[in-house]
């Protein structure tokens, strides 16, 4: 099982180029299940089941979405999650059985927060509180009948660098995880381990039972031949399930 996360950086129905280059790449890596993050339905994959939050008023263009979990198996049911605007959680119906995947963005660093007057990582830390309800539900009503998988945008490093990110939200984070029974696989440094310009903060995160079966873990720039069509590395895991 290859599960795949990627920010998109909104592209838009019309932009046949970006368009035609995202979906090349994301044929290239061949995920079975994608988490995409600032996304778009011109770019979901053809004969991929499809889950998305629905389009911000105000902020997206027509076929915009904030997160959605594309699955070359059957999405058989979602579950609800905190903020609907930005979560989505899918049941998918995988060879070894069902997993719920739930894809997410984590509020950025200078969020402002409705008030507009909140302090950097502020609300990126409220928004990291609000996550926890969901995780321990889901981790806790369905354990290893239907094991938890959470990915998108967490919009903090997490590789030990300081690049993006704070001790005390990363701490925050991983205690959360933590008590969902999750672990974050994907925390490395990929410009010291893979060679790439700059940091991840796109992440998965599994349960026990699946992270001691990963046998991979690669990024990926967010360029094509040459053409930037991402602000974001892309990032998947290779889960050999027969381990």
């Amino acid at each position: 099982m290859r599960i795949a996360t990627w920010n998109l950086e909104r592209p838009r129905k019309g932009g046949e180029i970006k368009n035609a280059l995202l979906l090349q790449r994301m044929r290239e890596i061949d995920a079975d299940i994608w988490v995409l993050t600032e996304a778009s339905e011109a770019v979901f994959l053809p004969g991929y089941y499809a889950v998305a939050t629905p389009p911000l008023d105000g902020y997206h263009r027509p076929g915009e979405t904030s997160t959605a979990v594309l699955s070359r198996w059957p999405i058989i049911g979602e579950a609800p999650t905190w903020d609907p605007r930005l979560s989505v959680c899918a049941k998918v119906a995988a060879p070894s059985g069902t997993v719920h995947v739930y894809g997410t963005i984590i509020a950025y660093a200078n969020d402002k927060g409705q008030s507009e007057t909140s302090k950097r990582w502020v609300e990126h830390r409220r928004s990291i509180e609000k996550h926890r309800s969901d995780w321990l539900k889901l981790s806790q009503s369905h354990s290893s009948q239907t094991p938890l998988v959470v990915a998108g945008d967490f919009n903090q490093s997490r590789d030990g660098s300081g690049w993006y990110q704070d001790k005390f939200s990363v701490d925050l984070l991983s205690d959360v995880l933590r008590q969902s029974g999750l672990q974050c696989v994907t925390e490395q440094d990929f410009r010291k381990t893979q060679g790439l310009s700059r940091a991840s903060i796109d992440h998965i995160c599994l349960p026990e039972q699946l992270a001691g079966c990963v046998s991979k873990v690669a990024a990926w720039e967010g360029a094509v031949d040459g053409r930037a069509v991402s602000d974001h590395n892309g990032v998947y895991v290779q889960i050999d399930i027969s381990r």
